[in-house]
C-alpha cells in the first residue's frame, strides 16, 4: 500500500472520530502542532521514521512528546496506535490528509500564487476574494516569489491551474510562431 493510501487510511479515521467528538478543528490544529514539534527536532523524527528502532524506543519517545505537548487524549491515542501499527513513519502525510478533509468539510479550498515579485498581503486577500467568489468557497492561498516567471500570476488550487504569466505567454507565442513558419 502506498504512503499516501496508508495516510487516507488513518486520516479518515481519526477525522471520522473527530466528527463524533465535534472535535475536528481542534484535532487538527492538535495533528499540526505535533507534526510542527517533530519536523521542528529533526533527529526525533528520523528516530520515530527510522524502522531499526523498536517500536518501544519509539513509544517511549512519544510518551517524552505527550509530557511537553497538551493535546486531547483521543490524539494521545492514535498516535500510540500509530507507533503500535509501525506507522508514525507516515506522520507528516495523515496530517496533510485530515487537513484535506477538514478543509472539505469546512469547503476550504488552499492553493498557491506565484508571482515575479512579493505581493502586498492587499493583494493577496484581493485574489483570495475574486477566488472564492468564482470557487464558492474559502480560499486560502500561500504565496511564493519566482522571478523566472518574468511577469504576471500563476495560482495553482489543486488541479485547477490559472496561468497568467508573462513566460508562458511567451512560449505561447513561440509555439504559434514555431507553427507557422513550418
Amino acid at each position: 500500500m502506498s504512503a499516501m493510501a496508508i495516510a487516507l487510511k488513518y486520516a479518515k479515521g481519526l477525522f471520522t472520530a473527530a466528527k463524533e467528538l465535534n472535535k475536528t478543528k481542534e484535532f487538527g490544529e492538535e495533528l499540526n502542532q505535533i507534526k510542527d514539534l517533530l519536523i521542528s527536532m529533526p533527529e526525533v523524527l528520523s528516530a520515530l521514521q527510522n524502522p531499526i528502532y523498536p517500536p518501544d524506543i519509539k513509544m517511549e519517545i512519544i510518551e517524552e512528546i505527550l509530557k511537553v505537548v497538551k493535546i486531547d487524549p483521543e490524539i494521545q491515542r492514535f498516535l500510540k496506535l500509530l507507533v503500535e501499527r509501525r506507522r508514525i513513519q507516515y506522520i507528516r502525510e495523515i496530517v496533510t490528509m485530515y487537513q484535506e478533509l477538514l478543509d472539505e468539510e469546512l469547503n476550504i479550498a488552499r492553493g498557491e500564487i506565484i508571482t515575479a515579485y512579493p505581493l502586498s498581503e492587499e493583494e493577496k486577500k484581493e485574489l483570495e476574494e475574486a477566488l472564492k467568489n468564482y470557487l464558492k468557497k474559502e480560499v486560502i492561498l500561500e504565496s511564493k516569489v519566482d522571478e523566472g516567471i518574468i511577469g504576471g500570476i500563476k495560482i495553482r488550487i489543486g488541479d485547477l491551474i490559472f496561468d497568467g504569466t508573462l513566460k508562458t505567454q511567451l512560449n505561447k507565442m513561440k509555439e504559434i510562431i514555431k507553427g507557422e513558419v513550418l
